[in-house]
């Protein structure tokens, strides 16, 4: 047999037992009988040379793999499971939402800010998803997304960007910590501090792993997230110091934490990016006027929080 063929059918069954927690729910959700899924659960593994399941005293036990496919695939069968309303539409030449993609910090802080007001000017019903940034460019070169938000970006075939912003990152710090009475804190102010890191699988931390190295500071890093407002959370909790963008600020609770200049200098950016080749069916430049705008707003503000008259 060829290995990694598998049929939407062998996708859809270990999805509905993991979704459904155990494989007769899944055969019930299915509407097929148990057997039919343990034999197609046993095809899928067999295509792919994956073990999707543990198999313990009866019961199928979803591995990490199968975890990880199952969200990699929920875009896709998001589409599908709504594709009788798509239908309807394009029978219906009814106008589309438009299905824009963010990273979440952007999600939770800069689109709240803008799209209300935008989507009440257009009066285009809008469908928001957030990924990681390596799989928004994904579904944005797929074509599944006419818009997306993203950090750090590098060229990517196929797509086109304009930057929105390039943030300032600040120290967010809990408001007791000795630190917090710096005006500026310098990379090697947290040698031997406990630290909260950003994830590296996008390699958002790979700037500030540099820093570090050149300053020859070594932060006690007690804590890597894959979320720069879940690292700003853990310091508000008084797990360590993070360093943050303006995003973050604004999703920060500023009555627990002070924010301070960071030396070296060091920046996040933020895109808009698109799909070259796919036509926009609505104002895509003034959207993107609008983002910039209100970015740049939320900078200026976030500058504000920073207290220049503390003594280094």
């Amino acid at each position: 047999m060829k290995r990694n063929r598998l049929q939407l059918k062998h996708v859809e069954a270990f999805r509905a037992v993991i979704s459904g927690g155990s494989a007769s729910e899944g055969a019930r959700i299915l509407g097929l009988s148990q057997p039919a899924v343990s034999k197609i659960i046993a095809q899928a593994e067999e295509l792919s040379g994956i073990t999707f399941f543990e198999r313990r005293q009866g019961r199928l036990i979803p591995t990490q793999l199968a975890f990880r496919l199952f969200h990699e695939t929920n875009a896709l069968f998001s589409t599908i499971d709504n594709i009788d309303q798509i239908v309807a539409r394009v029978i219906n030449k009814e106008v589309q939402p438009i299905a824009l993609g963010s990273v979440p910090l952007i999600a939770v802080t800069l689109l709240p800010k803008v799209l209300p007001a935008w989507q009440k000017k257009t009066g285009r019903a809008l469908l928001v998803h957030t990924y990681d940034t390596p799989n928004l460019l994904n579904v944005l070169s797929a074509q599944r997304l006419e818009f997306g938000i993203t950090v750090a970006i590098q060229q990517s075939h196929g797509l086109d960007s304009m930057r929105l912003i390039r943030s300032p990152l600040y120290c967010a710090i809990p408001v007791n910590h000795p630190l917090s009475g710096r005006s500026v804190v310098r990379a090697h102010d947290l040698n031997g501090v406990n630290y909260v890191s950003l994830s590296r699988g996008e390699s958002v931390q790979a700037s500030i792993d540099r820093a570090f190295v050149v300053e020859n500071s070594r932060p006690n890093e007690v804590m890597q997230l894959p979320l720069m407002s879940a690292a700003v959370r853990m310091v508000e909790e008084g797990v360590g110091l993070t360093l943050v963008d303006v995003f973050a600020m604004h999703a920060a609770d500023r009555s627990r934490l002070v924010f301070r200049r960071f030396e070296p200098a060091l920046s996040f950016e933020y895109f808009a990016i698109w799909a070259r080749n796919r036509e926009a069916d609505f104002d895509r430049a003034g959207l993107i006027s609008m983002l910039a705008q209100t970015a740049q707003s939320m900078q200026e503000e976030a500058d504000s929080l920073v207290d220049f008259s503390s003594s280094p």
